[in-house]
């Protein structure tokens, strides 16, 4: 299962190399989501697939994952953390690729997958997968209709400016050169060398959403 993978995460870091491509930049993020794309991809299938289907499925989530990410860009949909395009994408994959794959011997019950001549699996899968998105979206978007309608959905503007980590934790969420935060216009970047350096301790208290003081983390 570890060799599996293994395979499958090398197979992936063709991220990086189509992302440069594309770009024109070592991209450390496209490394990252690469490696939990292929992670992703091969889940489902690892205890009834081969070692080169392995490869084969590594590669083709490689791919998956560049076209969800950017097609999430392309819709103005915000995440940031590629979240959808690995586990959503690439997991539907891996899902998909199982029901093609899977080697009748290791599959048992299950059954074959239609690369050796047996279609059921692939049509439980396709009709799991769909169940899925029904009920999720039924959850969420009524979740989601309830929160637009108690305008609770978006933050404000000013709050997304000045960074919620400061308005709703009272603490940064990243470190920088002196007091301070250059969300507020009172702080430094750090300089490459000294990432990492914290901020003086109390030195960054709750705010508004007008970026003013909040008395709401106060003693």
């Amino acid at each position: 299962m570890h060799v599996y993978y293994t395979i499958c995460i090398h197979a992936c870091l063709q991220v990086v190399l189509v992302t440069k491509k594309l770009d024109h930049v070592w991209d450390l993020g496209a490394l990252c989501n690469g490696i939990l794309s292929g992670l992703v991809s091969i889940n489902a299938g690892c205890a009834t697939v081969l070692p080169w289907h392995a490869m084969v499925i590594g590669v083709i989530g490689g791919f998956v994952y560049i076209v969800g990410s950017r097609l999430e860009l392309k819709l103005k949909i915000d995440d940031p953390l590629d979240a959808f395009a690995v586990h959503g994408c690439c997991g539907f994959w891996g899902c998909i690729a199982t029901a093609l794959f899977s080697v009748p011997t290791y599959a048992r019950g299950a059954g074959g997958g239609l690369f050796y001549g047996e279609s059921k699996q692939l049509a439980l899968t396709v009709l799991v997968l769909l169940a899925e998105i029904s009920w999720t979206s039924l959850i969420a978007g009524t979740m989601f209709l309830f929160l637009k309608k108690g305008k609770m959905l978006r933050i404000t503007n000013a709050v997304e400016d000045v960074g919620m980590d400061l308005c709703k934790t009272g603490g940064s969420a990243y470190s920088f050169e002196g007091n301070g935060d250059p969300a507020l216009g009172n702080g430094r970047p750090a300089r490459s060398g000294q990432v990492g350096v914290s901020m003086p301790p109390h030195s960054v208290q709750p705010v508004d959403e007008h970026g003013s003081p909040s008395s709401l983390f106060s003693h």
